[in-house]
């Protein structure tokens, strides 16, 4: 940690002595239908009955018409981070991680230099998981009280950061009393609520096909004013009529199924109560063109899948990329320009390797140390948001397993201590099968004091990224390297005087990588990764650099 501390002090003291940027400006980059579920089961138990906004509260904001694109600025320069609540922190010694463990670790998580948290579902379940909400204005008693998710708000707003919460506006539970009682009842007052594929109302269409996730009419507006509804609850916590002292936006699930009309419609409300709310959206496409259908004016931020397939390739067929050492960098330099090509100036792209329905990043390479800080080396030099998937930055382990577990592998409890027992540890998912063991070295314990382990290595990546410019908001374009064998790929980030030329190796022996025409003079190079100094850069004149097998670098201008 004080090694970081000294090399952002550096960065900071020496941002103003570099020498200027080359005349020429870097070039803009040209860079499933549900199946019908079966019957409901009769023997179902409703939860309690949701309410859409407890009485009393504010009148609703009248929705706006809003320009194409009108995304927040304290975005642009965030990075993600995701919670599984569950597996987190827990702060009552029940096994389950909750909200009051997330707010004690908010320290912790602003050490490793992330200022956005996205927590997955909090909602009464019948599941784990959470993505069959039962209550969409409550929270699960497991995870504690909306008086404590207040609570975290306020901490996380005092420190500058900020929080989103997974909204399911596809689907519902089977539980919800509104689907109970329209369940074989044609006649109910939440009959046109669902999609059914009979006239009796007891088949219906389900996310996946489940049936315990039954799907939203989103053409019924009674439907959408619900949603709308309980969207805006979350944004005002207390209800007093402030939309800015609540969660600050959410991340959308499953955004490709919902028809654009209602996430149109969501928007201008959510917009209305407060601008600079956040929608990022989930929709699993792997081509930028299909993407970007989802920007226009439905969402702020969407997840990089089309990035994510390139680099992880198709972990359900056990199909390595990118970052495993399969494949041809090039294709990077083709999805960045398809990138610049069709997604509009303001949307913002979120960068990552993996999430909670994923395998996990140090499972798909492997547990190659190098690999592990290549991925994280490169989402945080791409132009868009970097995202940290909990314990991603101590090299957690996951892959799906099978029955009953499914991904419970994929989100095992975050790793506190090396003997995975003590304070705050969650216990609810500890199989003997299970990825990570104790004192394998995979523990914020273990990491902590070890000046170059992954967990520090995150921290310095996310902490100089905060300290450049350049790499938050930064102009961007891809370099033509010469190179004596295949695997190198490189950027240059640009901001006012200040460049960062980012370099990475893909491939599976060193490469001699030159850059042509260096893009900037500096009478000294620094890299941001290593803090070590190198000789003068001239302008226009070839620069080379030998990178390791899972190499990355950040060179910048520093005097």
């Amino acid at each position: 940690m004080k090694k970081t501390i000294v090399l952002l002090v550096l960065i900071g003291a020496l941002l103003s002595a570099c020498g200027k940027n080359s005349a020429v400006s870097p070039q803009e980059m040209a860079t499933t239908p549900a199946a019908v579920a079966s019957p409901q089961k009769e023997t179902a138990s409703p939860s309690p009955a949701p309410t859409t906004s407890p009485s009393p509260r504010p009148p609703t904001p009248t929705a706006v018409s809003l320009p194409p694109y009108q995304s927040p600025e304290w975005f642009r320069t965030s990075t993600l981070y995701l919670i599984f609540v569950r597996s987190f922190a827990d702060s009552n010694g029940d096994g389950i991680g909750d909200l009051n463990g997330i707010t004690a670790n908010l320290d912790y998580l602003q050490s490793l230099g992330v200022d956005t948290l996205w927590l997955m579902p909090i909602y009464p379940s019948p599941s784990q998981h959470g993505y069959d909400v039962a209550d969409f204005t409550a929270v699960n008693p497991q995870y504690g009280t909306l008086e404590d998710l207040q609570t975290l708000v306020d901490a996380a707003h005092s420190r500058g950061m900020h929080l989103i919460l997974d909204f399911v506006p596809s689907h519902l539970s089977s539980d919800h009393p509104y689907f109970q009682d329209a369940y074989a009842n044609p006649q109910s007052p939440y009959s046109d609520w669902f999609v059914w594929t009979n006239d009796a109302h007891t088949r219906y269409a389900g996310f996946a096909g489940s049936e315990a996730m039954p799907r939203f009419n989103h053409y019924n507006p009674e439907v959408v004013r619900f949603l709308t509804d309980a969207a805006l609850f979350w944004l005002d916590l207390d209800g007093d009529g402030d939309y800015t002292d609540g969660v600050d936006g959410f991340r959308v699930d499953n955004a490709t199924f919902p028809p654009p009309e209602f996430f149109r419609s969501l928007r201008g409300a959510l917009k209305a109560a407060n601008p600079d709310a956040l929608l990022l959206g989930e929709a699993w496409v792997e081509s930028p063109g299909d993407l970007s259908h989802f920007f226009t004016d439905q969402f702020d931020a969407l997840f990089d899948f089309p990035l994510y397939a390139l680099l992880q390739g198709n972990p359900a067929f056990d199909a390595d990329g990118l970052l495993a050492g399969k494949g041809t960098p090039v294709l990077l330099t083709v999805l960045l320009q398809d990138e610049a090509k069709y997604y509009p100036p303001e949307g913002i792209p979120v960068r990552f390797v993996s999430n909670h329905d994923t395998n996990r990043v140090a499972t798909e390479v492997n547990g190659d140390p190098a690999r592990e800080r290549l991925a994280i080396a490169l989402t945080a030099a791409l132009p868009g948001v970097p995202m940290v998937y909990y314990g991603e930055e101590i090299g957690m382990y996951g892959r799906k397993g099978g029955p009953p577990y499914w991904d419970n592998y994929r989100r095992e409890p975050m790793d506190w201590y090396a003997a995975e027992d003590g304070p705050q540890h969650a216990s609810w998912f500890m199989p003997p099968d299970r990825w990570n063991k104790p004192d394998d070295g995979i523990s914020v314990e273990e990491q902590e004091a070890a000046p170059d382990s992954l967990l520090n290595f995150y921290r310095h990546v996310l902490q100089t990224r905060k300290a450049l410019p350049a790499l938050q908001t930064g102009d961007s374009h891809v370099l033509a390297l010469e190179v004596d064998v295949p695997g190198a790929w490189g950027i240059v980030r640009t901001a006012g005087d200040q460049t960062v030329v980012a370099l990475f190796n893909f491939g599976t022996q060193p490469v001699q990588a030159t850059v042509p025409d260096f893009p900037f003079e500096a009478p000294v190079l620094v890299d941001a990764l290593s803090g070590q100094q190198y000789p003068a850069a001239e302008i226009g004149q070839p620069y080379p650099v030998t990178l390791p097998p899972g190499g990355a670098v950040w060179r910048w201008c520093a005097g």
